[in-house]
């Protein structure tokens, strides 16, 4: 991450399922790399300075992005804006799309809530305190929010599983427990997700081991910790889902860690 970027974390925390919010302020350049993550992202842009990415255009209000999005590089000369971390299990209900349908490139918030996005962002900007504007964000999305049953149990309790072991679940052996044939369990999971169940455990074992390479753990120790068969097998995963290695990452003076890490997981 470039620049430096002061944090901003709700007084208390976020009263609606599978939600959580950090606030982010840069009064300099800032820039920060998106990698794939086991959430969806939401970034409001609270302030008059346009965000800055591809496939945004100066008047975008803000921006969404998928588990298994391409890399992708945002930024702003000065930037106040609030993250919004989905539970793949809660992006039917509050965005009214199809997870899988959020996996491509960043695209404005402006084509998933239209007018209303506008809207959010004028009051975000006129809002004094962080408090206010994650309230605002807060009353926002639960008055977005619909009960669409859209999850099956089966699939809610699988995506649980593979977030509490690391990624290192076995498919299959999800499909057995649940009494589904692998092609019936694969499809449901793709649908209600967003992703297939075996990419869903490798965005969630990725995104372990980058949290410990961000802390200077040792790659080969990394590597075995979180399950891949070696080090050339991370390396892999890292190009897959960061555009880079893991060494190469951590040498590159401009990534740092994410700061979003500090917030609780939504589940």
């Amino acid at each position: 991450m470039g620049g430096t970027v002061e944090l901003a974390l709700p007084s208390r925390p976020v009263p609606l399922d599978g939600v959580r919010m950090i606030g982010f302020h840069s009064g300099t350049a800032f820039s920060k790399r998106i990698f794939a993550w086991p959430s969806y992202a939401i970034v409001l842009n609270c302030s008059t300075a346009p965000l800055r990415s591809p496939g945004l255009t100066t008047r975008s209000n803000g921006l969404v992005g998928g588990m298994a999005m391409p890399v992708a590089q945002v930024g702003g000369s000065v930037v106040d804006c609030i993250e919004v971390q989905l539970s793949p299990l809660a992006v039917a209900d509050l965005l009214h799309v199809p997870p899988a349908e959020l996996n491509n490139p960043l695209i404005a918030v402006d084509e998933v809530w239209g007018a209303d996005a506008e809207l959010l962002r004028a009051r975000l900007v006129e809002a004094g305190t962080w408090d206010s504007r994650f309230a605002l964000v807060h009353e926002f999305l639960a008055g977005r929010r619909r009960e669409s049953r859209q999850v099956d149990p089966e699939v809610a309790d699988a995506w649980r599983r593979i977030r509490r072991a690391g990624g290192q679940v076995l498919v299959a052996d999800l499909a057995r427990d649940y009494g589904w044939s692998r092609t019936r369990f694969w499809n449901r999971f793709k649908a209600q997700v967003g992703v297939s169940p075996k990419s869903a455990a490798r965005i969630v074992r990725f995104d372990r081991a980058l949290r410990l390479i961000s802390a200077d753990a040792d790659l080969a120790a990394v590597a075995a910790d979180c399950g891949y068969a070696d080090q050339s097998h991370l390396n892999r995963d890292f190009v897959d889902f960061a555009a880079t290695t893991p060494g190469e990452l951590r040498n590159d003076p401009s990534w740092n860690g994410d700061p979003a890490w500090v917030l609780d997981e939504p589940a």
